[in-house]
């Protein structure tokens, strides 16, 4: 994958770039403090067969004549091939400086402070003694003085420039990632709140169901569970509270109703839930829900607990009657107040019934007073 230019030694990046604006260049020498390597390194570009090739360079044995070139202030300086104090022979794929030998070029040497500003980077620049570097390939006169300090002067500028605007770019890349990392930091604690508090959600609704769940095996003496699949569902469970208690209690009388022998113990599992389409959890099927304005919901709450009521009175192989389905609500209702309920909520229970005609089979099937509103 491509990276960025500036993600290597800015003064590494100059074996590539300097090629580019001088064509023909016969070598290219640096010498550079490198912090992730925690040493002075140097690196060899050199033309062969038309092709510029990079390699590492071996100094160690000149190290010291190096260094004092890095303590010199001076921002650049041209040496001879008498004065420059290493001449690099190729031996095999490990190039090495050799101390005081002959130079076939002029060298220009440009100094560039550190990333610390502790000392200079060295760039050594081999060119040729004609203008021909620089696109002048009709003269053969050597490079005068006054060329070599525009030239020097010029090369300086666009090698500082160049190594500024690589550092300048990694610095903001640098921040980049910074808050980047800040906002993804951000984001997971985020989610992680949030996954904690749907999980102590979720542990209060299985609480909620329990306490349901024991106040009812109080009440009628049998041994009623929870299986673990229905304490999945019930975590998962994202609609209203209300529609969840109607849920729990319809699912008792549910699987009560399903084992005849009091003695038996009762598992309420998944599929008992799912035998009301109320129950809404993220990752089951959705089905329509009853309407919850207020024209309707305190209808459908009656409705829902004679029915739950009705559940127990069968599952028990009671009459179905007023009295007795009143007396197995939760709050006991007489009778007569279970026929004025019904009468006054008529209009709705036969729209609701028309809308959902799944619903409160029980009441339809059995209860006489819940019929007779039907009837009318």
């Amino acid at each position: 994958m491509k990276t960025f230019s500036f993600i290597t030694h800015p003064i590494a990046q100059l074996h590539d770039f300097i090629p580019g604006i001088m064509p023909g260049i016969e070598k290219i020498v640096t010498v550079y403090y490198d912090e992730n390597q925690n040493m002075v390194i140097g690196s060899l570009t050199e033309k062969i067969q038309k092709i510029y090739s990079t390699k590492p360079l071996k100094i160690d044995e000149i190290l010291p004549s190096l260094v004092r070139l890095m303590d010199d202030k001076s921002p650049y300086s041209w040496y001879s091939r008498q004065n420059l104090p290493f001449e690099v022979e190729s031996r095999g794929m490990n190039p090495t400086i050799t101390i005081f030998s002959e130079l076939q070029n002029i060298v220009l040497l440009i100094r560039v402070p550190d990333s610390k500003n502790e000392m200079n980077d060295l760039i050594f620049l081999y060119l040729n003694e004609n203008p021909s570097n620089f696109g002048v390939t009709n003269s053969i006169n050597p490079l005068t003085t006054d060329n070599k300090s525009i030239i020097a002067f010029l090369l300086n500028n666009t090698i500082r420039a160049f190594l500024n605007i690589q550092r300048n770019d990694k610095s903001a890349l640098k921040q980049i990632n910074r808050r980047t990392r800040s906002i993804i930091q951000q984001a997971e604690t985020l989610k992680e709140q949030i996954d904690k508090t749907a999980e102590n959600y979720g542990v209060s609704l299985v609480k909620l169901c329990q306490h349901i769940v024991d106040e009812h095996q109080n009440k009628s003496g049998r041994q009623i569970q929870l299986s673990s699949s229905a304490l999945q569902k019930i975590k998962a469970y994202n609609g209203d509270i209300r529609e969840l208690e109607t849920v729990i209690r319809n699912a008792i009388g549910y699987a009560e109703s399903l084992v005849i022998d009091e003695s038996e113990s009762i598992e309420i599992n998944e599929w008992h839930l799912f035998s009301e389409p109320v129950l809404n959890v993220s990752d089951a099927p959705q089905e329509e829900k009853l309407p919850q304005e207020d024209k309707y919901s305190r209808t459908v709450q009656l409705l829902d607990k004679l029915e739950s009521a009705a559940l127990i009175v069968k599952q028990k192989r009671l009459k179905m009657t007023g009295t007795n389905v009143g007396s197995s609500c939760e709050a006991p209702i007489s009778a007569p107040a279970i026929s004025d309920a019904l009468y006054n909520h008529k209009s709705k229970i036969q729209s609701l019934v028309t809308m959902h005609p799944h619903k409160w089979s029980v009441l339809k099937e059995e209860f006489r007073p819940f019929q007779n509103i039907l009837n009318k």
